[in-house]
Parts: C-alpha cells; structure tokens; sequence
C-alpha cells in the first residue's frame, strides 16, 4: 500500500504540475479560480448521482421530496465535506508530495486530539510517539541551515 501511494503521489504531482505548451483552452482556464473549478467537477458529480438517485428512489423521492430529513447536522456534513474538498484541491495545486505527506500526518494527530476532547478518546502511547515522531518531522523539513545549528 505504501509503494502504490507514493507512486500515486508522485504520478498525481507530474501531472499536475507538468510543464505543457501553452493552448488558447489553458490559457483560458489559467483565468479561472480554484473554486470555480471545483463548482465544475462538482456539478458532474451532481448529475450523475442525481441520475443514479432518480433511477433508485424515484417513488421515495416523489413521495417524501428530495430533502426529506435534511437536517442540520446534515448540512454541517455536507459543508464539511466541501470544505474538505477545496482544500484537498489547493494542497494539490500549490503543495509537494512531500508536503502532503505532512499535511496528512497533521491532520490525523488533530483528528486524535479532537476526539480525545470531544468524545473522550483514550490515546496510547503509541499514538503519542507517532505524535512526537510527526512534530519532529515537521520541524526537520522546515529547519533552515539545521545542520549549522547543530554541528
């Protein structure tokens, strides 16, 4: 699982960030912010699960309406997820592969703290190493002229 991440990771990033001519359909889409990008792949998505929904639950969704128990925990899910995902996004537009790596480590030692508050989580002690062992990461890749400071 490891190798077929990081070939992911490193595919995803020379795809992404690859030097290709530039056509009058890239310069033009160069013009567009990433949310307005994100609105446009989302609003495939929407067509196709919309199709799929009306296909599966039409008498459902003719009998109660397509926002039947929507509540507000459900819009924080739904919020959340956006948000997650033009994030999830701007790290693949403007970060390394390296640099995700760290994000992703972050925001599991987050995840763990925050269920340790809200939900009273206990955390191990191995939990608490790999916290260590992240922080010290993260402060290893950021360090300027570390080995200076140390030697």
């Amino acid at each position: 699982i490891a190798v077929a991440s990081g070939f992911a990771a490193v595919y995803t990033e020379r795809v992404l960030k690859a030097e290709r001519p530039v056509a009058a359909a890239a310069a033009d889409r160069a013009e567009y912010s990433l949310a307005y990008m994100q609105v446009q792949l989302a609003s495939v998505s929407l067509v196709v699960m919309g199709t799929y929904a009306v296909c599966t639950d039409h008498a459902a969704l003719l009998e109660h309406g397509l926002w039947h128990n929507f509540s507000g925990p459900a819009f924080l899910s739904v919020a959340n997820s956006g948000l997650g995902g033009l994030m999830v996004a701007a790290v693949l537009k403007y970060a390394d592969a390296v640099l995700k790596g760290y994000a992703t480590a972050v925001s599991v030692v987050l995840t763990g703290f925050l269920s340790m508050l809200l939900f009273g989580t206990t955390l191990s002690v191995q939990y608490l190493l790999g916290i260590v062992n992240v922080i010290i990461a993260v402060i290893l890749y950021n360090a300027k002229d570390l080995d200076r400071l140390l030697c």
